[in-house]
């Protein structure tokens, strides 16, 4: 059992690692864009909005979807499907044809191998909320050196060959990831105390999941967590740029990021596990809010950017463990991949949002300072809406 732990473990993470690695680094394909392309600032921002609204759209389709019929027919459309994108997108001569490779199929091919469908499928092999939890961190940790793993290779691909060379690369690496899929062919556990489950249907669960205040809650917070992600990976090489620095310093800031958040989702998940997750959420939203304004007001260097970088990287993912063990705790997880997926779209609503104002701001102004005091105000926000959430002593169901 340790054994077939390990490797479910490993293999979902590095799904995950994959998937997250090239869709948190897209923003080092920008500057290139920007030089080389007509597209604008704005287009590109539109373009990644779109990537992320779908990517977060698809998520509880595909999760429904791999519940109902299977992990492993899911991944291997959704790795399919992110190699088209990058290689519909490699040839693209006008902003149209961009948005519909990247944008369109990207952002819905991504949301089939995204968090909510792993994290569902991994937490039918475990039974109690502090497991699930713990779990989640892990997976999210290793999620996380996606990041630091990619944004270097992305970097490295980008100035030597150029974005349109660079997709080509990346369309053939995801067709070699269809293998991973069959890591869902494991069997499940044996139920224990069958009497206990309770066998609803999704739609029961739907109706009472948008019943539950606490469900609506946890949607409103993951608006703002897909915000700062989506405006901090996609703009940060911009924004360094505009300051007068070298891009390579915002590629080292998103590895940096990769690697602390390893970190924060592994403490995140700890912790969680031990004290009211809704705690843990609120804190990492307030502490995000005093992290971005510290980078508005002080002077923008090398030093500056590499601190924020390492700080943001302990509360970026970090939110992931606590929020899907809230949905746990609240539903079970016969249908978590639906229920969190749900509020991955939220969170990807928010993504859209930040991708495309950041990318407005940054055309009118010339400047991201009025992207970074939204961003301090909604994560203000976020911090506080948590707190009326409703935690359970113990999840309603597990296998059911």
């Amino acid at each position: 059992m340790r054994m077939k732990s390990f490797f479910l473990i490993l293999i979902s993470g590095l799904i995950l690692c994959v998937g997250n690695g090239f869709r948190m680094s897209l923003g080092i394909y920008v500057p290139d864009l920007l030089g080389s392309t007509v597209f604008s600032a704005s287009l590109i921002g539109l373009t990644y909005g779109i990537f992320n609204l779908l990517w977060g759209s698809m998520s509880p389709i595909a999760g429904a979807f791999a519940e109902q019929k299977g992990y492993v027919k899911t991944l291997c459309v959704g790795f399919i499907g992110v190699s088209l994108s990058f290689y519909v997108a490699s040839s693209a001569v006008d902003p149209i044809h961009f948005l519909f490779g990247i944008g369109v199929i990207g952002g819905l091919s991504a949301g089939v191998i995204s968090v909510p469908v792993i994290i569902g499928g991994v937490s039918k092999f475990y039974a109690d909320d502090k497991t699930q939890s713990t779990v989640t961190g892990i997976l999210m940790s290793i999620a996380a050196s996606g990041m630091f793993i990619f944004t270097p290779i992305n970097q490295f691909l980008v100035s030597t060959y150029q974005w349109s060379l660079s997709f080509q690369i990346t369309s053939i690496f995801f067709l070699f990831m269809i293998p991973l899929s069959l890591i869902f062919l494991l069997p499940k556990p044996e139920k224990k105390n069958k009497k206990e489950f309770t066998k609803r249907k999704i739609s029961d669960v739907l109706q009472e999941a948008f019943k539950d205040k606490s469900y609506k809650y946890l949607i409103l917070g993951f608006f703002v967590c897909g915000l700062h992600v989506a405006l901090i990976s996609n703009y940060l090489p911009v924004f360094t740029k505009l300051k007068g620095l070298e891009t390579t310093i915002a590629a080292t800031g998103l590895t940096l990021i990769g690697i602390f958040n390893m970190m924060g989702t592994l403490i995140s998940g700890k912790i969680s596990g031990i004290i009211k997750k809704k705690y843990v959420l609120s804190f990492i939203y307030f502490s995000r809010s005093i992290v971005i304004f510290f980078l508005l007001i002080l002077p923008t260097n090398n030093f500056v950017v590499i601190g924020f970088s390492c700080l943001i990287g302990l509360l970026w993912l970090s939110t992931v463990p606590p929020t899907s063990g809230i949905v746990a705790n609240r539903f079970g997880t016969r249908y978590l991949s639906t229920l969190f997926g749900i509020v991955m779209v939220s969170h990807q609503a928010g993504a859209f949002f930040g991708s495309f104002v950041g990318g407005l701001v940054i055309d009118a102004y010339g400047s991201l300072d009025l992207a970074w005091i939204m961003a301090i105000v909604i994560s203000l926000f976020s911090a506080f809406i948590h707190l009326p959430i409703v935690e359970k002593e113990k999840s309603e169901e597990v296998f059911a």
